[in-house]
């Protein structure tokens, strides 16, 4: 009897010194992605599309792009600010109340109250009104990865079958987020898809006439600083 009281100790030891230990050390948690994400707005035809403007670290660093829409009488003002802002190479943005960012990563369709901006929100914007939107569609949804070597790669999104959306990739720094529209012919972009643009992106104004050159149009949004070596 004593030797199988024995086994059975020897036993049970062994056995939890082989269970795994879990405690709070040793648990990961998952970023939140809950906070303010702001957006760019541009005009695409009919469309209206909806731009994250990310940056390298949580919970900002998804690059997404949204159609948006919303039964609010706003939307005209909104198409109408657009096309504005477009013709004075301006730029509109807005900032949603506090969200999970979640929602458009795992491509939800919510309705975000938010607050509608002439020029970036951050840098002295003015605010114009709130409305809602919904995020009815989505366009493009990566995880911005800093290990890739190639820093000037595109990603071509078919809007219709005459547009087209050219998104830069963003990458290790200095890199850049760029939204240019491209004409397509029958849902196909006769160009390449690249464009060699020196890296120095502190110059602003250089990025945009390469970019402009590149793919025959203005890009309908631009930035630099987020994305520059400090």
């Amino acid at each position: 009897m004593k030797h199988i009281l024995l086994l059975f100790i020897l036993l049970s030891s062994a056995a939890l010194a082989n269970t795994p230990q879990h405690n709070s050390h040793n648990t990961h948690k998952p970023h939140s992605y809950v906070g303010f994400h702001g957006m760019a707005l541009i005009s695409a035809g009919d469309k209206v599309l909806a731009s994250h403007m990310p940056l390298y670290a949580p919970p900002h660093d998804y690059q997404i792009v949204y159609e948006v829409t919303t039964r609010d009488t706003h939307f005209n003002k909104i198409k109408s600010v657009l096309k504005k802002a477009a013709t004075e190479q301006g730029q509109i943005t807005i900032l949603p109340t506090k969200f999970d960012l979640n929602l458009l990563i795992n491509k939800k369709t919510p309705t975000l109250n938010l607050t509608v901006f002439n020029g970036h929100f951050e840098r002295g914007g003015k605010a114009l009104f709130t409305t809602k939107l919904t995020f009815k569609n989505p366009l493009y949804v990566e995880k911005i990865t800093t290990s890739k070597v190639h820093k000037n790669a595109f990603e071509l999104i078919k809007l219709t079958e005459q547009q087209g959306l050219v998104i830069h990739k963003i990458q290790s720094k200095p890199s850049y987020d760029s939204l240019s529209l491209v004409p397509l012919s029958r849902g196909e972009y006769n160009r390449e898809l690249k464009c060699e643009a020196a890296l120095n992106t502190s110059v602003n104004a250089a990025l945009k006439n390469t970019l402009e050159a590149c793919f025959k149009s203005v890009p309908r949004y631009l930035e630099t600083k987020d994305f520059a070596v400090n």
